[in-house]
């Protein structure tokens, strides 16, 4: 998926029923599996619209989870847009 979006386009997704991260500079709409999310709703909820690359990459997810993940990447962050 090669849309691009930038933080700001990101940031407007950040509630339970329109949530939006980005993880390794991908953008991910997990709308659809906020109630399905093990950890609970208040943990998706900690990045909602912005970089949970951090949050996502701990010890609490295996690395299966990268993978199903993909399914709901929407697109990329344009990097271009990062100085301006």
């Amino acid at each position: 998926k090669s849309e691009l979006f930038t933080r700001a386009d990101v940031a407007k997704h950040n509630t339970k029923e329109d949530l939006w991260v980005v993880i390794n500079g991908k953008v991910y709409d997990l709308s659809e599996y906020v109630d399905e999310h093990p950890g609970g709703v208040a943990a998706m909820m900690k990045n909602a619209g912005a970089d949970a690359t951090v949050g996502f990459s701990g010890p609490q997810h295996p690395s299966r989870v990268l993978d199903m993940v993909d399914e709901y990447q929407v697109g990329v962050i344009d990097e271009s847009e990062k100085d301006k």
